[in-house]
């Protein structure tokens, strides 16, 4: 089965409050969220259909909370003054990596679009 399409109106009926424009303004983000975790795998049956809307448009929820713009710039870990430059590498996911999986984690717990091994 391919990718359901998530829409305004599926991102409404699962309870969702955002504006149109906000929600459109962060939907491609969410949905390459949700594309990363899950990776190859592909709804089964209308479960994980509804597993993977569930999951966009609560990515989507979190995408918008951090201005649609997918937290970029936080939790740098570089600066440059003139010709110095100094690079300390943290390591560590940003809070907005951290609040996406979460999210997406959650919503598609229990689906078979987490299932990473062998079939």
């Amino acid at each position: 089965m391919p990718l359901p399409t998530v829409t305004y109106s599926s991102y409404t009926e699962q309870g969702g409050t955002l504006g149109e424009d906000a929600f459109k303004a962060s939907l491609r983000a969410a949905a390459a969220a949700v594309r990363e975790v899950i990776g190859f795998n592909r709804p089964q049956d209308e479960d994980d259909e509804e597993a993977y809307i569930r999951a966009v448009c609560a990515a989507v929820d979190v995408d918008s909370a951090y201005g649609a713009s997918g937290g970029i710039g936080e939790g740098m870990t570089s600066v440059t003054l003139g010709k110095f430059s100094a690079s300390m590498g943290s390591g560590t996911k940003s809070l907005y990596d951290v609040d996406m999986s979460r999210a997406i984690f959650r919503e598609l717990s229990g689906s078979s679009l987490l299932y990473q091994g062998v079939q």
